[in-house]
């Protein structure tokens, strides 16, 4: 699930609130030459306890990428799910809580840069 939008401001400061938001939803932050990469869950955890660990350990990724255009900041997010290879990766609980949790995971860098919350949707997740 992909998300793009220019904030006014300059980059390094857009970095810190966004490492702070996501330090606050309690996700593992790495920073990457392009800007932050951020994780959830463990994929082995999950495939070893599934569902009754819970939506808040599924295992899910964003990789976000702040460029300096002018004044302002492009923010590119892409979040998704780390689930690894199944045989087959149809979920029987229901995509809708992986969409949940990618939307949940844009939803909170656009807070960080102050923009509007996207509705929760469709993601890119293939089954």
């Amino acid at each position: 699930m992909d998300d793009e939008f220019t904030v006014e401001g300059d980059t390094a400061s857009l970095t810190a609130r966004i490492r702070t938001s996501l330090d606050g939803a309690r996700l593992q932050i790495n920073q990457i030459e392009s800007g932050i990469r951020a994780h959830a869950g463990s994929d082995f955890l999950f495939r070893v306890l599934g569902i009754p660990l819970g939506s808040s350990q599924l295992p899910v990724g964003i990789d976000i990428r702040l460029t300096s255009v002018g004044d302002d900041t492009l923010v590119s997010a892409t979040a998704y799910d780390r689930l690894g290879w199944y045989f087959n990766k149809k979920l029987f609980w229901g995509e809708e809580v992986v969409d949940r949790k990618l939307t949940e995971l844009l939803n909170i860098v656009r807070s960080a840069a102050d923009q509007p919350m996207l509705p929760e949707g469709k993601s890119t997740f293939n089954p």
